[in-house]
Formats: C-alpha cells, structure tokens, sequence
C-alpha cells in the first residue's frame, strides 16, 4: 500500500477492503489524485449542438461521453471554463459524473409531481428540471439555511425561475405532502467516503465508524418520509456518495422490512462498465436477496464512489 494512503483512516481502509476484496486496491489508487471534472448541459439555455459549437468558439478542451448524454469531461483548466460565459451564464453545470446518475435512473417526466428532499447545491434539482423542463411540478427541500441559500443562487444561474424551493426539514415533507409525488429522489446525507483525497485532510478526518451509526439513523427518517409522500404506484431513488453498507444497502433492507409489502425494489440497467450489484451480506447481516438489484458504482479517474437503489410503492 502506497504511503500516502495511510493518511486516512485505517478502519476504513480495512472497512473497504471487506466490501471490495477482489478490487480493494484498484479503488484505493483512487483517493490519491483528484477526479477529472465532469460537466453536462442545461437543455434550459442551449441545446447539445449549439453546446458543442460555443465550446470550440471558446476554446474549452473537453471530451464528450457516450453516457450521460450531454456529459463532458473537461480537458482544459477549470478557471477558464469558469470565466467563460458558458460557465457564468447557467449553459452548463459542473458536476461529477456519478452524481448525475440518480436523475436519470428517476427519469423525470413532464406533468409528474417529483420531490428532490435533500436538494442543496442544486446539482441534481436542476439537472431535473433541464431533462423535463417548465411542465415538471418540482419541489425541492433542504433545511439548512446556508445551503438554501446557495440552492436559491444556482437555480437562478441555471434559469430556474418556476420553482421556489422550500427551507424545510425533510423528515416533515410525510406531514406537509402525504402521498402526494409521483417519484421522490432522496440523495442522501452520508458519510461521504466516496470523495476522500488524501491530500485534502478535510475530505477525511472527520470520519469515526460513529459518524457512520449517526447518519443510518438520520437516512432512516428521511426515506421514511420520502416513502410517505409517496403515491402509490410511485417511484423513489435513493442514493449516497457513500461505501459503507450501512448507509446502503442496510438502509434499504431496514425500509423493505419496515414497509413489508408495500415496497418493490427494481432493477437498475446504465451503459457502464464500474458498476457492481449492491451486497447481500455484511458481517453478520444477511440482507433481503433483492439488494442485488440494487448499485454500487465503483470509483475511477473521474467518477465518484456511488450507491444506488430504486424503489416502487406497490
């Protein structure tokens, strides 16, 4: 093991090479330099040709990916992409590749009632509304007024003055909205483990196998209340930029036992090599065999660790 890695924390490097034995090390490699930075449209303000076009005009190298459609990873520095008026005009947002996933696999629709429930900075709320547009009846929750507020600043910049989001608990939306959406994305809170940098300490050193327990119990109450507001018939996401099966798939186990039968876990199909089904064992658990059906995205040069999960109420 390279000496830099012993920066992080060994319990979770040992924690790690548990959840992943075959590939432990290849994921390791992964905290030792920055991901690529990744970018993908606003079908608000351009559309992919006119994109590509004021792309070359400015002179941002970039490479275009198969999938997600309208992705880029960015080959030129980041400052002058962030200069350009492509960048401060709202024609594009940066965001991670693994994070523009949970909105594609919740696949907005026009006329759909959908609930973003953790929504700040706005990465995936916006993405959203560029996929379905003004039709779309989107109501995105975040109870911390800083990131709120920082929410407010980039639906502006992305063109998004239909929608008001709202400063709000998520564990209340079960109250404010019983059975009232059509699909819920529930990104969660975590502990973050998928964006350490070993030469960024604050990426890591908050991290205790406590910070872990605290947020299962924190991701219990928000999918509670997701599954709430949900329809019946309706579909919910849940994802986190997490490894830590208990903040995965122990999660999801919990909900499926919880709700018994009213909860249907589905199969996730993306056109992606780094993907891995989700654990059906971890210590001494044995979780539900439908944990297979749901994700785990494996961490490369430019992509994030990621987990996945989609769920129907019956």
């Amino acid at each position: 093991m390279k000496e830099e890695l012993y920066r992080l924390p060994q319990e979770f490097l040992a924690k790690l090479k548990k959840i992943y034995p075959g590939n432990y090390h290849k994921i390791y490699e992964t905290f030792l330099e920055k991901k690529e930075q990744s970018f993908r449209i606003n079908y608000l303000k351009t559309d992919l040709r006119g994109l590509r076009k004021l792309l070359i005009n400015e002179k941002i190298k970039c490479k275009e990916l198969p999938y997600p459609k309208g992705s880029f990873l960015l080959k030129s520095d980041l400052r002058k992409l962030q200069k350009s008026f492509i960048y401060q005009d709202g024609l594009i947002y940066v965001q991670n590749v693994s994070s523009m996933i949970p909105p594609l696999v919740l696949d907005p629709g026009q006329g759909e009632r959908i609930l973003d429930l953790c929504a700040a900075p706005g990465a995936k709320t916006t993405q959203m509304l560029s996929l379905a547009g003004k039709e779309l009846e989107l109501i995105a929750v975040e109870k911390i007024r800083v990131r709120y507020y920082k929410l407010l600043a980039n639906l502006k910049i992305q063109g998004v003055d239909f929608i008001t989001p709202l400063l709000l608990d998520g564990i209340w939306v079960r109250k404010k909205f019983p059975e009232y959406f059509d699909k819920v994305l529930l990104d969660s809170p975590c502990s973050c483990e998928g964006l350490f940098y070993v030469k960024n300490p604050r990426s890591y050193k908050y991290w205790k196998q406590r910070k872990v327990k605290e947020m299962a119990h924190k991701q219990k109450r928000l999918i509670s209340s997701a599954i709430y507001s949900l329809k019946e018939g309706g579909v919910l996401v849940y994802s986190t930029c997490t490894f830590s099966p208990e903040e995965n798939e122990g999660i999801i186990n919990w909900v499926l036992n919880k709700f018994k039968d009213s909860l249907q876990i589905v199969p996730i199909k993306i056109p992606l090599n780094n993907v891995t089904p989700g654990l059906i064992r971890w210590r001494d658990k044995t979780f539900s065999s439908d944990l297979k059906f749901s994700l785990r995205i494996i961490p490369n040069r430019s992509m994030e660790g990621f987990f996945l999960a989609k769920l129907i109420k019956r």
